[in-house]
């Protein structure tokens, strides 16, 4: 058997073994033009004769990279002709659903968009499968995402092999080096994306930083990686059972605006639990497979379980609300609030690290850097400030009556938060949000308005810390 019929073969048995796919199953591949994408399309048509398979492709043109994306778009088509499968192409007006979601990362939009049209092309076409590219490689740089982020075993089980109602991913368990050596063996060309390569984006920086220095520690640190998502991920689903029998004891009513459960009895049960029955919950209630911030689910866990009435709490497309011994889940559009009294989130900031502020959604991220860039004065949501004179011990918290910091630009003079706050004209009910980054010295930054005076960069300053507020956490990327 020649290598490459064996490796088609190997990735066949793997996907009969996890029943990613049947005989006469009629699929629609996402192609990119990528080698991964490219690869998944190759051995499909492989595999087509022996599983009686019908395929369809569908190309995403999400029109950022200008000729480059046009060019992509061009290779699938032709490549298709080429393997005689149908093609759709299928055009994103991204920047305009950019700004009708405030608050949501590119990237973010862009993959909710994608799935939108891969299930309506896979319904217009009666196709019963969408088959995803992505391989064992993405699934390492996804847990190690999570991972940053401080995740549970939900964020550190990486992405599924199926995932409902139809979403497959039969190159999971292959190395990105294996695809590459199965396209150069056959000589079948694909394309490169740009942005692949660019820092912008975390992902790409784990990949091309993080993970060669652990390569030097693991050379198989993928495998290693994908292996513990598996093992998270059954142990995850054994919990979602555990859960799902513990909701069955607590739920009083499930109306189709609401849920109401028994506050006793759900605060009866373990912490782990509970966070379970609510990561349940959410996705019941918001009809939606997306999991909220960490922060916010504690959130909702401590106030179930503590004793005062009438406690609020509306965030990320949730409002939940206390009511002596029951607890309100509904769904909510709109503004993204946060009502907690008095509770006040206290949140450890590591250098480098990056956390969810959970009064917001916005993310807080610091890391130390060599140099500044140019443009480091021009990006009120960046701060860059002098590495050496304070503690990197930091943490994040709202303003409390009392505190006082030396704004920069004031020469030095000291000034009440809730003075500032009144200068800037920023209403009372947007002061309790905004974050304050804490060091042992003192508030450091008054995070999206002004730094301390007192850790400013100077002249002599050699190394730096940038603080940055950016927006909401993108769900991993699937």
């Amino acid at each position: 058997m020649s290598p490459i019929l064996r490796f088609e073969q190997q990735v066949l048995a793997r996907v009969r073994q996890q029943e990613l796919l049947n005989e006469h199953d009629r699929v629609l591949v996402a192609v990119s033009g990528g080698p991964d994408s490219v690869a998944l399309l190759h051995l499909l048509c492989a595999w087509q004769s022996q599983l009686n398979l019908v395929l369809h492709v569908i190309h995403m043109n999400h029109g950022l990279r200008g000729e480059e994306s046009e060019a992509d778009a061009d290779f699938v088509q032709t490549l298709c002709q080429q393997l005689d499968v149908p093609c759709t192409v299928q055009r994103l007006n991204l920047q305009l659903e950019i700004q009708t979601r405030k608050g949501q990362s590119t990237q973010s939009v862009a993959r909710d968009l994608r799935y939108a049209a891969f299930t309506q092309v896979a319904h217009e076409h009666d196709l019963t499968k969408v088959a995803l590219g992505h391989t064992s490689d993405d699934q390492a740089e996804t847990v190690l995402m999570w991972m940053l982020r401080g995740a549970g075993s939900v964020g550190l089980s990486g992405m599924p092999a199926f995932r409902a109602p139809h979403f497959i991913r039969p190159l999971l368990g292959v190395l990105r080096v294996e695809i590459v050596a199965y396209l150069k063996k056959n000589q079948w060309s694909f394309r490169i994306d740009s942005s692949n390569a660019s820092p912008q984006y975390r992902r790409n920086r784990i990949r091309q930083e993080l993970m060669p220095v652990l390569k030097q520690f693991n050379p198989k640190i993928v495998q290693a990686l994908s292996r513990q998502a598996n093992i998270l991920r059954e142990e995850s689903e054994y919990l979602d059972q555990v859960a799902s029998q513990a909701l069955a004891s607590v739920l009083l009513k499930a109306d189709v605006d609401r849920v109401v459960l028994n506050q006793v009895t759900l605060s009866g049960l373990p912490r782990s639990i509970q966070r379970r029955v609510v990561l349940l919950l959410y996705r019941q209630v918001t009809r939606t497979n997306v999991h909220p911030p960490f922060d916010c689910v504690e959130a909702i866990v401590d106030l179930v379980n503590r004793s005062t009435s009438g406690l609020v709490l509306q965030s990320h497309g949730i409002r939940v609300r206390r009511d002596y011994k029951e607890v309100y889940l509904c769904a909510v559009e709109g503004e993204t609030l946060f009502h907690l009294p008095p509770s006040h989130p206290i949140l450890p900031l590591p250098v480098p690290g990056v956390l969810s502020w959970p009064l917001t959604g916005q993310t807080l991220e610091a890391c130390l850097v060599d140099r500044l860039p140019d443009n480091w004065k021009n990006d009120p949501s960046c701060v860059f400030l002098d590495a050496d004179h304070f503690t990197h011990d930091l943490v994040i918290r709202q303003w409390k009556s009392g505190d006082s910091f030396y704004p920069f630009g004031m020469n030095g003079q000291r000034k009440k938060i809730q003075d500032f706050f009144s200068d800037i004209k920023l209403s009372r009910t947007k002061r309790s949000e905004v974050p304050l980054v804490v060091a042992p010295e003192g508030i450091v930054w008054v995070a999206g308005f002004r730094p301390d005076h007192r850790f400013r960069v100077m002249k002599d300053t050699r190394r730096f810390i940038a603080l940055k507020l950016g927006s909401e956490f993108p769900a991993p990327s699937l």
